[in-house]
């Protein structure tokens, strides 16, 4: 008998070498994550306990074994519980105990805002690695100075999307893409900066995924000053619009893309929801859709898998800051970066928000 092409091999195993097969993988699956402690040549430490670092970072920080040697806050003693969790580690509130500690290599930082382009300087200076949350500044000019640094290529900016499992996926479509519209909206934002805490993400994100500005045009709303419409042509002649606002909601925030891609329409939902629409051929610049009956083409690239808990099914890994981490930790011990996540490649970002203050001061 003769077996179709897509046959599944593993079918016509015999029963227990499958299974010895099976378990030769999970076996290796594991070993590799019970050897990682012993892969890291450096010792870290980290800088801030807030919200954000407790939900997202430390979690990542305990899976990946890193080696904390030192936690930094304000206040001692939250620094000192903290540390607790990680095996000999203690906790400080003076920076000079990082800064002046020759063993520790690697530093996240994860503080207030406000801090950071003091913080990072410092570390710098001290010829520390740095892994910084966004943002590490305010304004243009503190970030040149930054990218002035001669170490600054030590320096890693928290922008998970860069390294999230939509944008890992849309890589092969970016230089495809014809044009693209993005919707980021959330809740009041009265807390910090809502251009370098919250619309740095989409805004990097698309210089990210489809390279510099050639052209920005800024249009602010007239009724008040939480929603914004960027219309952006890229250098590579990619046209899309941007539309950003605080004004919306924070229990269903939105964040999409669509993208209009030669042979295809992809529709991403950050953080974990990427499908794709087969655009119809034409025959003679007529499309075949409007004269014969074809079924409409939808794959479903990506979607939430709760289903199967696994580590990329983890929202924390969809959303990249699994990966961000992974690839500050190679940097550090093998000190190889790469051009695509440098320090400088957050300069039209921050070009784009001098172009909106100075939009808002017309309005």
């Amino acid at each position: 008998m003769q077996l179709r092409h897509n046959f599944p091999i593993f079918t016509i195993l015999p029963p227990m070498l499958l299974q010895q097969l099976i378990e030769r993988y999970k076996s290796a699956r594991k070993q590799q994550y019970l050897d990682k402690p012993g892969t890291y040549r450096s010792q870290y430490a980290f800088i801030g306990t807030g919200q954000h670092s407790i939900s997202n970072l430390y979690p990542l920080i305990h899976y990946l074994a890193v080696p904390l040697k030192r936690i930094c806050t304000l206040h001692k003693v939250h620094a000192e519980k903290m540390a607790l969790r990680f095996q000999q580690c203690t906790g400080t509130d003076k920076l000079d105990d990082i800064l002046n500690d020759k063993d520790i290599k690697g530093v996240f930082v994860s503080a207030s805002p406000d801090h950071h382009f003091n913080i990072i300087q410092q570390l710098l200076d001290a010829g520390k690695y740095v892994f910084v949350e966004k943002p590490p500044c305010h304004t243009l000019d503190k970030l040149q100075k930054l990218i002035g640094h001669p170490n600054i290529e030590n320096c890693v900016v928290g922008l998970q999307r860069r390294f999230s499992t939509i944008n890992r996926m849309l890589s092969p479509y970016s230089s495809k893409t014809i044009s693209y519209s993005y919707r980021y909206l959330t809740g009041q934002y009265p807390e910090g900066d809502q251009f370098a805490e919250l619309f740095i993400h989409p805004i990097d994100n698309i210089f990210h995924l489809f390279g510099d500005a050639e052209q920005v045009s800024v249009l602010p709303s007239r009724k008040n000053d939480r929603t914004w419409f960027l219309s952006i042509v890229h250098t590579n002649k990619v046209t899309g619009m941007l539309h950003l606002s605080t004004d919306h909601s924070w229990k269903l925030p939105g964040e999409e893309l669509l993208i209009n891609a030669d042979g295809a329409i992809l529709e991403a939902v950050y953080p974990n929801r990427l499908t794709l629409i087969e655009k119809s051929r034409a025959l003679f610049n007529l499309p075949l859709e409007k004269i014969v009956k074809l079924p409409a083409v939808k794959k479903v690239l990506l979607d939430n898998n709760h289903f199967a808990p696994t580590v990329p099914n983890n929202n924390i890994a969809a959303q990249g800051f699994l990966g961000e981490i992974e690839y500050f930790l190679k940097i550090t011990e093998s000190g190889s970066p790469d051009p695509r996540y440098h320090f400088k490649r957050l300069l039209p970002t921050y070009e784009v928000f001098e172009k909106i203050k100075m939009q808002e001061k017309t309005y």
